[in-house]
């Protein structure tokens, strides 16, 4: 979570900060830093989070920030020794003190209107908490896939499809803040459980159904290419978000809870297809022993585990 951090606290401008973590990107930050100064809205203040870069990402960001000096328009260049993305991003947010935040990924890059789409949303509404909006998918061979949105149910189509990823939201940073900002502890979706802890305060939320950001997949990246090389990582991520649940006190805490197990044994049939079933087994194994689940439940949950397993997709239609 984040530390405590009270120099923040009168936030003095009204403008949009974007914490953008790096390493290791000194091929790609440049396109990402092209398109945020490139946005119709201003002012804007970029902090930038040097994750241990051991390439001449910083002295790459360093020359850009230099040579795109603008009025309204401000770069900071942090450092993060601390491995991991939560941490870069909790160190970015410790250093915003505008009144609303987003955070981005150094190797993708935004819309030209991302920001004006989501500060309208804002000033229109000074009751809202959260705005987010549609993400692309740009694969290296160019093809294109539209991530899922489905703001009629937050619950589902977050847990089933992080619905409130990194690149897909700016919120209010007091409210951000208070929801607790970042697990340091989580190595592999960090964001999704941050996305859980978003929910479970009740955000007010404006959805924008536009595309305003584009993700070009790395191999080098925190999701990496397979499951099973950071076995253990997405466990964490899954147990701290039914903790997230449990200690709420929701009345609709066991609906939820039942969606997370049911992702832990999707991951379970991940590690399967990956041909892993000595991780698979003792993940699978605990997620049909939950407590949330009746017997007919428990028998769905394997099939569906097993229809997954062999490379079958939407199974999370047939599971509420």
């Amino acid at each position: 979570m984040i530390e405590n951090d009270t120099k923040n606290i009168g936030m003095n401008d009204c403008g949009m900060s974007v914490v953008i973590p790096v390493k290791n990107r000194e091929g790609l930050i440049v396109r990402c830093l092209d398109s945020v100064k490139a946005q119709t809205w201003r002012p804007v203040r970029v902090i930038v989070v040097d994750n241990g870069s051991t390439d001449r990402t910083a002295p790459v960001v360093k020359e850009w920030i230099e040579a795109n000096k603008e009025v309204e328009f401000s770069v900071k260049l942090v450092d993060e020794q601390r491995p991991g993305a939560a941490c870069a991003r909790n160190r970015g947010l410790m250093e915003v003190d505008t009144e609303y935040v987003l955070f981005f990924d150094s190797d993708d890059a935004m819309a030209p209107d991302l920001i004006e789409n989501a500060m309208s949303a804002f000033c229109n509404d000074s009751a809202v908490d959260l705005v987010h909006w549609r993400t692309e998918v740009i694969y290296p061979d160019g093809s294109v896939k539209k991530r899922k949105f489905n703001p009629g149910n937050y619950w589902r189509y977050h847990i089933y499809h992080a619905l409130l990823g990194t690149l897909c939201y700016a919120a209010r940073t007091s409210f951000f803040r208070k929801a607790g900002g970042w697990d340091n502890s989580l190595t592999g979706w960090d964001d999704w459980e941050a996305g859980i802890r978003i929910l479970l305060a009740n955000p007010a939320i404006v959805a924008i159904d536009r595309v305003l950001a584009y993700i070009y997949p790395q191999a080098e990246s925190i999701t990496g290419t397979d499951f099973h090389s950071k076995a253990g990582e997405w466990e964490r991520a899954i147990d701290r978000a039914e903790e997230d649940v449990a200690c709420s006190g929701r009345d609709d805490a066991e609906w939820i809870i039942g969606m997370i197990n049911y992702r832990r044994a999707i991951l379970a049939s991940h590690y399967e297809r990956e041909k892993r079933h000595d991780l698979a087994a003792p993940l699978l194994e605990r997620a049909l022993r939950h407590s949330c689940l009746s017997g007919y439940r428990r028998w769905l949950l394997k099939m569906l585990y097993h229809y997954t397993a062999i490379g079958g997709r939407g199974a999370y239609m047939l599971w509420t």
